[in-house]
């Protein structure tokens, strides 16, 4: 296996790994101020030409902008890369989701404005690109009013101080990737639970009869949950228990090739920050059924919000992941 530091900061949290059209590895991250959500995150991108050995010099992906910047999503749309992001005021209030394009391979962006589709209170998360054609984003979504938000904003407080009752995670169909179809979704409500908040964080991937199956973090019951869609995202079944384990940190599922795919996580049980660890990927050759399980890491620390991409000959799956919630590294492991 192979490792590199690419950044230390007092926060480095979130970190997007793409390939680019151009060949290149991207990588996306927020950084700045010592905490998030904090006004003082900004988003960054580095450059590698060699696989992830070396990196450029990290660059500002939305300088100029006076409000905190949090990336949730980078997708690749043929020769033109969107960036969304989270533009908020430090406190995940006066909360909007908006687009930055590239169409040089992620070494310039532009404002392209807002998402049309629940652009406010909405993280976007990885979308794929449907066998049938399209694209299929998920996304999170908190049903906050703008009376709501100005009452948080009035107080100085944080989008969980919401008089809210759920969360919303669904799909969103894109066939260019800036106007969006909102399709179904699944609701996890706070009452009740041993946790009030939640962030589901979505995962989704095709299966080979054109299943879509959504993975979500649910914190405080230490594993994964899933639901499942045949009809390509307007519905979706009620999400169960899988054995998965997870201690509330973010998973990604990625299709590797046509037969095998793979799931990113930490399967520790035992929930809290200080338990995200070992960082594994998880491959599957029969849709999610049985796993072929590689540890990444097996030392002690906080490995947060993994993100991946094929190597250049496919053999090889490299990963970038938050380290205690400062450092961001870059990994490449065998598969």
């Amino acid at each position: 296996m192979f490792s590199k530091l690419v950044q230390r900061d007092f926060l480095s949290v979130e970190p997007h790994l793409r390939r680019m059209p151009d060949g290149e590895l991207l990588l996306v991250c927020t950084c700045g101020g010592t905490a998030e959500p904090a006004p003082e995150n900004r988003t960054y991108f580095w450059h590698s030409a060699d696989e992830g050995r070396t990196w450029s010099a990290r660059q500002e992906l939305c300088p100029g902008v006076q409000r905190a910047a949090y990336c949730t999503e980078v997708f690749v749309l043929g020769e033109r890369v969107v960036a969304y992001i989270a533009l908020h005021s430090g406190k995940f209030t006066d909360w909007t989701c908006e687009m930055y394009e590239s169409c040089d391979s992620g070494h310039h962006w532009k404002s392209i404005g807002r998402c049309l589709v629940d652009g406010e209170y909405t993280f976007m998360r990885s979308g794929i690109a449907l066998a049938e054609g399209g694209i299929l984003m998920p996304y999170q979504h908190y049903p906050i009013s703008a009376e709501e938000d100005a009452r948080l904003r009035a107080e100085g407080k944080y989008c969980w101080n919401a008089d809210i009752d759920h969360v919303e995670s669904g799909v969103m169909f894109s066939r260019d990737g800036y106007r969006f179809e909102k399709r179904g979704a699944v609701k996890t409500y706070f009452r009740d639970q041993p946790v009030r908040w939640q962030w589901p964080e979505p995962t989704i991937v095709q299966l080979s009869d054109g299943t879509i199956a959504m993975l979500l973090r649910y914190n405080g019951t230490g594993a994964l949950y899933r639901s499942d869609s045949a009809d390509g995202g307007r519905s979706w079944s009620q999400p169960v228990r899988t054995d998965i384990p997870n201690p509330d940190n973010k998973p990604q599922l990625l299709r590797l090739d046509g037969t095998r795919i793979a799931l990113l996580n930490t399967p520790n049980g035992v929930c809290g920050f200080e338990h995200r660890n070992p960082l594994e990927v998880w491959v599957s050759c029969d849709d999610l059924r049985t796993w072929k399980k590689i540890c990444v890491t097996c030392f002690d620390g906080c490995y947060s919000y993994p993100s991946a991409a094929l190597s250049s000959d496919g053999n090889s799956l490299h990963i970038a992941v938050d380290f205690n919630r400062h450092d961001v590294y870059f990994l490449s492991c065998g598969l």
